[in-house]
């Protein structure tokens, strides 16, 4: 699901008297503040993790950047995790951290201008910014903690380091030839999922769940739903009803007993409101075939083995549906990865993954779907992951000239590949809502 900063508001660890289900592929956790751990059993056995450029970061010399251009000139180390078998009951945390750090003292200290030192470092997490940006100014020891990352069993979870000066305008010459280096380090771990109730000193006790004037087990887990809780102590928690979560303010009372009571909700929330890159349940009926109606890639054998286009040693990294950018207030989705594997009829092939009841018009033409434009590009091109989906897929630029995407090279070239990707391009209706899901890859937005 898409990272959320909560400013004074912290993810709750909820225990009830019954088996909660509570997942979150995408969250981030910082469980330092936490009070009860679950760290079990080294897991890094059960991963496979692939560095693009080895596991070190190593800089000697950068040119400053302007704020607006960190995404396409800072120095970006990339790696992988992919967990080979989940173990049950757990969920399998990365915990990410930085080591061997060797810094010059000119990279920590603090610019005048900016205030803060120009030497900066943002980590990523499938292409949402983890945590905040890290300053030259923070490497005090030869270690820094980057923090946990709950990784998803069905996917290649993406992670990228960028490093980079950031420019104050002016003069920055003696930053010029200085050094940084560090090495990435991974430690999964296997850790006992929260719906697990039997653990010490909770933050919460769940006494009672009603949803909808009926008694239940567990949270809502589809659907929109308001939620009242009644807590013994006066303690303040709510629920967020597109991620499906209980959240709590710093007033709240350890080991209070609340009861939860969920109602439907009436709220609209439209897509075109969601994050770019979220997940879309969404399926095109007008001559594609099967499961591929839903985004699922050509040659798609499992989650662990999503099919591919011209070579079968590179694989899609992702399936289904995607928000790929939000214009004049509608939502266009992209494939995760393509459907198809094809030499030309681009456009028409991608017009048979139409669905009349939810793109711009209802009707399917030119206006509502399309194959992957050179316009399309230009605004999609800093989100990466969507870009980099790990095997080859074609465009045409505005000459009608034929592009490639080569998962080898990691970028566009003039390579006339044979069975390349088609990515369908769906300009949905302004007022297509959100009615479940939380955008995730194993929990995709619901829409109606």
């Amino acid at each position: 699901m898409s990272f959320r900063k909560m400013l004074g508001i912290i993810t709750v660890v909820i225990v009830a008297i019954f088996s909660l289900m509570l997942t979150t592929s995408y969250a981030w956790y910082s469980y330092e503040n936490a009070s009860t751990k679950f760290d079990v059993v080294t897991a890094s056995d059960n991963v496979e993790i692939f560095y693009q450029a080895g596991e070190y970061i190593n800089t000697e010399s950068a040119i400053p950047i302007k704020k607006e251009e960190v995404d396409l000139y800072s120095d970006q180390y990339d790696f992988s995790i992919r967990v080979k078998k989940k173990i049950n009951g757990n969920e399998m945390v990365a915990k990410i951290s930085l080591s061997e750090i060797v810094i010059d003292d000119e990279f920590k200290k603090i610019d005048e201008i900016l205030g803060d030192s120009p030497f900066r470092v943002d980590f990523f997490y499938q292409g949402a910014q983890v945590g905040k940006t890290i300053s030259g100014k923070d490497f005090t020891e030869e270690s820094y903690e980057i923090g946990d990352v709950i990784l998803s069993d069905d996917i290649d979870n993406q992670f990228t380091f960028r490093v980079y000066l950031l420019d104050n305008g002016e003069e920055q010459s003696y930053l010029m030839n200085r050094r940084f280096q560090a090495k990435i380090d991974v430690n999964v771990i296997s850790r006992v999922n929260a719906s697990f109730s039997n653990f010490d000193n909770p933050d919460v006790i769940v006494s009672q769940i009603k949803i909808d004037g009926r008694d239940s087990k567990y949270l809502p887990s589809n659907g929109l739903y308001d939620m009242k809780a009644t807590c013994e102590k006066g303690s303040h928690i709510s629920w967020d009803k597109l991620n499906k979560t209980l959240v709590y303010d710093k007033d709240t009372f350890v080991n209070d007993k609340c009861s939860l009571v969920f109602s439907s909700s009436t709220d609209k929330i439209y897509l075109k409101d969601m994050s770019v890159g979220s997940y879309v349940s969404y399926v095109g009926n007008q001559g594609c075939e099967g499961n591929h109606c839903g985004g699922v890639n050509a040659n798609y054998v499992s989650d662990s083995d999503m099919g591919y286009c011209n070579n079968a040693d590179y694989h899609f990294t992702s399936s289904g549906f995607r928000i790929s950018y939000i214009k004049d207030g509608s939502a266009y989705l992209i494939s995760g990865g393509s459907p198809e594997c094809v030499n030309d009829d681009f456009d028409k092939i991608a017009l048979k993954y139409c669905n009349t009841s939810y793109v711009f018009g209802n009707k399917c033409n030119s206006d509502s779907v399309w194959a992957l434009r050179d316009s399309d590009i230009e605004i999609i091109q800093n989100n990466k992951d969507l870009i980099d989906i790990g095997s080859y897929y074609s465009y045409f630029n505005s000459s009608m000239e034929r592009k490639t995407w080569n998962p080898v090279l990691h970028a566009f070239n003039d390579d006339d590949v044979e069975f390349v990707g088609v990515r369908p391009i769906i300009r949905l209706r302004k007022d297509v809502l959100v009615i479940g899901g939380s955008g995730s890859y194993d929990d995709p937005y619901i829409i109606r």
